[in-house]
């Protein structure tokens, strides 16, 4: 039995993944894994902002 057959094998009997859950459920998750990245480039350029920000006042004092 080759190395995928069996693989395969194991994620069908303990796991199925995301093709598993139903419509609601893998909407629910990608609408969170969505907003969860959208909050991170968020605080992201917040950051960069910032960072611009302060290293001209730095070199003005």
């Amino acid at each position: 039995m080759p190395i995928i057959n069996i693989l395969r094998d194991i994620w069908t009997r303990y796991g199925g993944g995301f093709n598993s859950l139903s419509r609601s459920e893998q909407v629910e998750i990608l609408h969170g894994v969505w907003t969860f990245s959208l909050t991170l480039c968020v605080l992201a350029c917040i950051a960069t902002l910032f960072v611009m920000l302060v290293r001209p006042i730095e070199f003005l004092a």
